[in-house]
């Protein structure tokens, strides 16, 4: 695992917190998945080193960004991202999205493709299969609200996403939580989550039905012990698309958690065909 050599700038677009690792072009979208947060793309970073300009933001409803009552249906973050694109960038960028930030980078490209020079979707798809899901809604709605102390932070983490080094679970502790008073809460809004899944849930069919019009390149990578995108799942997603190819790292769902530098080295590929 790379040591975390650069900090990242930060941008306030609107409600939204973005973090940015300066670069050569293209310029690169980071959208993590549900409950995570802009800084999980720091090992994914690293590898690239400054290889791309990277822009991760905390999604609505996690990490630093705003926290709404309401506004959370696949809509309002393709918004949210017009406007970091419209605030941030001078060209189309390479959009990477990983599970609900790949669901939102798949609404952004069917919305707006002359937006959006190639997307890669990371373990995302238009079937999640059962045992991803209910461990996406268990670890979103089921979590304790918070912590007495670090111990035993570190300890429901090391717990329920088990198998990673050191410096995930610190990369998860600084960025996941925040102190309030003499204990530990999560940055993400467990209320957003259940609207996130719910809204997903609901508009999912609509815009995976829509996915053979994405006419960019795309590249799709999936992880071969994640519970949830199947392999049958990830070939029928490169047959839809009509620019398209699909690898393959020996990861679980979270990929560029588990294999950072082979995800940042695909991806970097991946340009060089775009160039």
């Amino acid at each position: 695992m790379p040591r975390l050599l650069s900090v990242p700038r930060t941008h306030q677009v609107g409600p939204t917190t973005v973090w940015e690792w300066p670069g050569r072009p293209p310029d690169t979208l980071l959208l993590h998945g549900i409950g995570n947060y802009g800084r999980y793309w720091d090992f994914f970073a690293e590898t690239i080193a400054g290889r791309l300009r990277l822009l991760a933001p905390d999604a609505r409803g996690h990490g630093d960004s705003d926290k709404p009552a309401r506004g959370y249906a696949p809509q309002n973050f393709v918004g949210d991202v017009l406007a970091i694109i419209d605030a941030l960038t001078s060209e189309r960028p390479l959009v990477v999205g990983h599970s609900m930030g790949g669901f939102h980078a798949t609404a952004l490209t069917l919305a707006r493709p002359d937006r959006v020079r190639a997307l890669v979707l990371v373990d995302v798809g238009p079937r999640i299969e059962e045992a991803g899901d209910s461990r996406a809604r268990r670890l979103s709605l089921g979590r304790p609200e918070r912590f007495a102390d670090d111990a035993s932070a570190l300890a429901y983490l090391r717990e329920t996403s088990p198998g990673y080094n050191d410096a995930v679970y610190a990369n998860r502790m600084r960025w996941v939580f925040m102190r309030e008073g003499d204990t530990l809460v999560w940055r993400s809004s467990k209320t957003a989550l259940a609207k996130i899944l719910d809204e997903s849930r609901m508009h999912a069919s609509e815009v995976w039905a829509r996915l053979g019009e994405i006419r960019c390149p795309v590249l799709v990578v999936r992880g071969t012990r994640s519970p949830s995108l199947s392999e049958a799942t990830a070939r029928g997603m490169i047959v839809s698309l009509p620019h398209a190819r699909l690898v393959e790292l020996d990861a679980g769902h979270n990929v560029a958690l588990d294999r950072p530098r082979e995800l940042a080295e695909e991806v970097m590929r991946f340009v060089s065909e775009l160039r």
